[in-house]
C-alpha cells in the first residue's frame, strides 16, 4: 500500500502509520500501532501550567507520558463550533510539520500521533507529543529560574534561528509556543503548538519581522498575565542568538518595533469602527 498523503503535499512522515477505525483515522508512531487509535482517546490527567485551549492533559500510552493537546477553535468560530472539525487535515498537517523539523535538527516536541474521530458531519482532534521532563513555558520558567534567564534568552534565539532557517512560518508564535527545561547551568528550548504553521522557505526579512513582531505584540497585550517577561537586554541577546551580528541587532530591533507599532495602530483602527 503507498504511504498516505497529507494535505500539505508531502509523504507521510518516515516512522509513522495510518491506522483507520469506524468513524476514526489517526497517525501513529509504527512502534505504537499495535495499541490501536483507542488508548489516545482516553481521559485526560490535568497538566498544571500548559497552555492552549481544550483543556491541554496528559496520557499514558504503552508506557510514554504524552502531553495531548485537544483541538479547539478561537475567535468568532470558537462559540459556535468548539472543537468540531471539518476534517482530520489540520491535526494530520501539524504532525507532519513537526516531524519535518525534527528531521532537520529544529528542538520541537517530539510527535507521536494525530487522532481524529467523525461524530455526525463534524471531526474531533487531538494531537499527541512526548512530555519534555520539568519543562515550562517560557514566561513560567523565566520566574521559576532566574539563574538562567542570560542561559534562556540564547537557547530561545538558537531555536527560532533554526525554526527559521527550516522555512517555518507560524501565524501565531508567541512565548507560551516555546517551552523550557533546565539542564545543569544550561537551557534546552523546544516549540509546541504549530498549529496551522507551514514549511515554506526561504524566509525573507519581511517573514521574520512579521513573526517576530507578533512575539512582540503577544508580550506588549499579555504582560500584566505572564509571570514574567524578557528584559531590552535579553531581548537583544535573543536577536544575537538568532544570527545577527552587533552592528545590525538595534536596527533589527527597531525595524521590530516599528512593525508591532503599525500593527498594533492598526488593530485600534478597526476597533474603532
Amino acid at each position: 500500500m503507498p504511504p498516505p498523503r497529507y494535505a500539505l503535499g508531502v509523504i507521510a512522515p518516515a516512522g509513522f502509520v495510518e491506522l483507520r477505525a469506524a468513524a476514526a483515522i489517526g497517525w501513529l508512531l509504527a512502534e505504537l500501532a499495535p495499541h490501536g487509535l483507542q488508548p489516545f482517546w482516553a481521559n485526560l490527567t490535568p497538566l498544571p501550567g500548559a497552555k492552549g485551549r481544550g483543556g491541554v492533559g496528559s496520557l499514558v500510552v504503552a508506557g510514554r507520558e504524552l502531553v495531548v493537546r485537544p483541538y479547539q477553535r478561537g475567535g468568532a468560530l470558537g462559540k459556535l463550533l468548539r472543537d468540531r472539525y471539518p476534517s482530520p487535515q489540520r491535526a494530520r498537517n501539524e504532525l507532519a510539520v513537526l516531524a519535518e523539523l525534527r528531521a532537520q535538527g529544529v528542538p520541537v516536541v517530539a510527535p507521536i500521533a494525530a487522532v481524529a474521530q467523525r461524530r455526525g458531519a463534524f471531526w474531533r482532534l487531538r494531537l499527541c507529543t512526548e512530555r519534555v521532563p520539568e519543562a515550562l513555558p517560557l514566561p513560567a520558567f523565566l520566574a521559576a529560574h532566574p539563574e538562567l534567564r542570560r542561559h534562556t534568552a540564547t537557547a530561545v534565539g538558537t531555536l527560532v534561528r533554526l525554526a527559521f532557517a527550516a522555512g517555518l512560518r507560524h501565524p501565531d508564535l508567541h512565548l507560551d509556543n516555546v517551552l523550557c527545561a533546565p539542564r545543569g547551568d544550561r537551557v534546552r528550548a523546544v516549540l509546541v503548538d504549530l498549529d496551522r504553521a507551514k514549511l515554506r522557505g526561504p524566509l525573507t526579512t519581511a517573514d521574520t519581522d512579521a513573526m517576530l513582531s507578533r512575539l512582540l505584540r503577544h508580550l506588549v497585550r499579555h504582560q500584566q498575565r505572564l509571570a514574567a517577561t524578557p528584559s531590552r537586554t535579553e531581548m537583544l541577546r535573543f536577536l544575537q542568538a538568532l544570527g545577527l551580528p552587533r552592528s545590525d541587532r538595534a536596527q533589527a530591533w527597531q525595524r521590530i518595533a516599528n512593525h508591532l507599532r503599525r500593527d498594533l495602530n492598526r488593530r485600534r483602527w478597526f476597533r474603532r469602527r
